[in-house]
């Protein structure tokens, strides 16, 4: 493929974000080497003594994608990509939108237009713009330099050439430095041209949902809806290893830093929010669910760097990791989550990837690798941080040679669940009035933003369903109501399976929400607040296995909320006063959890 780069670009930022970026700082690593843009040529990276950027692209958007002879894929470029300036911002529609009348069958990415295209477009303005817009084709080097000499970039990091593709350990060596390589760079550059602009009345207009403007919610929507940029499983290491990121465009671009470790205002984001400067977070690092929260749903040219993307964000775990591309597939995916799941059990921080119809919220990309129900695979992670903060187990649980997950326990309770009338696995689905009345109601009062007074049956179970996907962002699949208790005593559930009976395991899960302050000055830019927390509990569910006969074997299945510890729902904030108030009782022998 090949993308469009239109000099004119309009920022999305609310305020002018020059300064930030100039002021920006690098860490003290410096690469093996990088590119000098001024004359474009490879120098040892320690000639930049003032730091440097680190790239970020999908690799398909660089040239022609060719497959050769042994099967793997390389991408050609022959020099069609394309830069474009002197055009008319302010014309009645943005460039993309125009060149997407004009050009046929571009759904996901500008391609270079032809001659015959380039007639067509230009067509279409005015004669005064026709005399000054120019399109210049070229190399995707040279589309580079030229970004990076209008965003004065000095010296940029680029795999391509600061790597010897050439020379296979060299290669390697280099992959296992790419967390310090975009962790000590001023900034990350990030390359995805299906950001365009829509109509620059946009940039006039508030989205009321997003409290942003129109423009910048439309950007958003085009990187995770149809970039290739936000699917690969290499862009996300790199945006979680990065403290800062400049994303580019077509004709618009802007600029992100974290929440977590400046205290500049910006734009709420997921960017800023938890991917960006993901090893600072919380000052402890960010937590095995986030990134898996993302990871699950990324894809990779080969199936290896779905897993070796992911190790370097979490350098420290897997500092002795072999990258090789030779080791069975089968063991790469095992060694990895073995390895997470011993030292993190937020692994087991997920809930229902469903939507209250029944639809899925993402695709999942890991599911054909037959991973464990531990794994979360069929959920989807909760995205903010999360910490066991205390397990009452008898023993430190433990992963064996057959991808069981092994936890001992004198601590569990069995509960009887309900699905809700307006989820997914709604008992009312098969009548269709009833149901979309159901829906109706928890969509209206979910709307009202505010719960009220009404301390009905369906009120109450309502309001923990709306503070549930308030927290999580994900829909409430089933309740518990403990035996002989009111309704108000009820909890929300989300699972990735109907079930009628269930356990729960005294891992208390503690998950971080940063709260964010409007600056007054500037009310579409936030800062750093404070972080407040909810707990969580997670669910498995007993299952016949008829390959081992009469063996006990479980599956992880969801999470199941408890509250948060202001909202009067929790008579403390003491996590084993939490796990005493809900375990009881301790039974007289620990049972053995087998989770598949």
């Amino acid at each position: 493929m090949y993308i469009t780069y239109c000099r004119n670009q309009r920022s999305l930022d609310p305020v002018d974000t020059t300064q930030y970026r100039r002021d920006a700082t690098a860490g003290e690593y410096r690469p093996t080497y990088l590119i000098r843009v001024s004359d474009w040529e490879k120098v040892p990276g320690e000639q930049a003594e003032t730091g440097y950027c680190a790239l970020s692209y999908a690799w398909e958007q660089s040239g022609d994608v060719v497959q050769k002879e042994n099967g793997e894929y390389d991408c050609i470029d022959n020099g069609r990509h394309c830069i474009v300036e002197g055009y008319d911002m302010d014309h009645k529609k943005g460039f993309f939108t125009k060149l997407k009348e004009c050009f046929i069958g571009r759904d996901s990415v500008i391609i270079t237009p032809t001659e015959e295209d380039e007639k067509k477009y230009f067509a279409h303005f005015s004669p005064s713009v026709k005399s000054k817009a120019t399109i210049k084709h070229v190399t995707y080097e040279e589309l580079l330099q030229q970004i990076c000499k209008d965003f004065e970039i000095e010296y940029l990091w680029y795999d391509k050439i600061c790597i010897d593709q050439s020379d296979h350990e060299i290669k390697l060596q280099e992959i296992k430095q790419m967390h310090k390589i975009y962790s000590n760079a001023c900034y990350t550059v990030a390359i995805v041209p299906e950001v365009h602009i829509y109509d620059p009345k946009d940039f006039d207009t508030i989205d009321p949902v997003h409290d942003n403007i129109e423009a910048s919610t439309k950007a958003w929507i085009d990187i995770g809806r149809i970039s290739l940029w936000w699917k690969r499983s290499w862009t996300l290491e790199e945006a979680m290893s990065s403290k800062r990121t400049l994303v580019i465009g077509t004709d618009t671009h802007f600029w992100q830093h974290s929440f977590h470790t400046c205290d500049i205002p910006t734009t709420n984001d997921e960017f800023s929010l938890w991917m960006l400067d993901f090893a600072n977070q919380q000052q402890g690092g960010g937590s095995v669910n986030q990134a898996l929260s993302e990871a699950h749903f990324r894809t990779s040219s080969k199936d290896h760097d779905k897993i070796f993307s992911l190790a370097n964000i979490f350098p420290d775990m897997f500092k002795n990791m072999e990258i090789n591309y030779k080791i069975d597939i089968k063991t790469t995916f095992h060694h990895f989550y073995r390895t997470i799941a011993t030292h993190d059990l937020s692994i087991l921080c997920f809930g229902s990837n469903l939507f209250d119809k029944g639809e899925e919220y993402r695709v999942n990309t890991m599911k054909n690798h037959n991973l464990p129900s531990w794994t979360g695979v069929s959920g989807i992670h909760l995205e903010n941080r999360a910490t066991t903060t205390t397990t009452w187990l008898r023993s430190k649980h433990s992963i064996c040679d057959d991808m069981l997950l092994h936890i001992s326990t004198k601590y569990y309770k069995t509960l009887s669940v309900v699905p809700y009338d307006f989820g997914c696995f709604s008992p009312l689905s098969h009548d269709k009035h009833q149901w979309s009345q159901q829906i109706d109601r928890f969509e209206k009062r979910w709307g009202a933003k505010g719960q009220s007074n009404t301390v009905g049956e369906d009120a109450a179970l309502i309001d923990w369903a709306i503070k549930m996907i308030n927290v999580i962002g994900y829909y409430a699949t089933h309740y518990y109501q403990p035996q002989d208790a009111s309704i108000m005593h009820a909890r929300p559930l989300s699972l990735t399976e109907d079930c009628d009976e269930c356990i729960i395991l005294p891992i208390l899960f503690k998950y971080y929400s940063l709260l964010l302050k409007k600056v007054e000055e500037l009310p579409l830019l936030r800062r750093h607040d404070r972080y407040t927390h909810d707990y969580f509990l997670p669910v498995i569910k007993k299952y016949v296995d008829a390959a081992n006969g009469t063996k006990e074997r479980y599956k992880a299945i969801g999470i199941y909320y408890l509250g948060n510890p202001n909202d009067g729902n929790l008579s403390s904030d003491d996590p084993d006063e939490i796990l005493s108030s809900i375990f009881g009782d301790v039974h007289s022998e620990a049972k053995e959890y087998i989770i598949h």
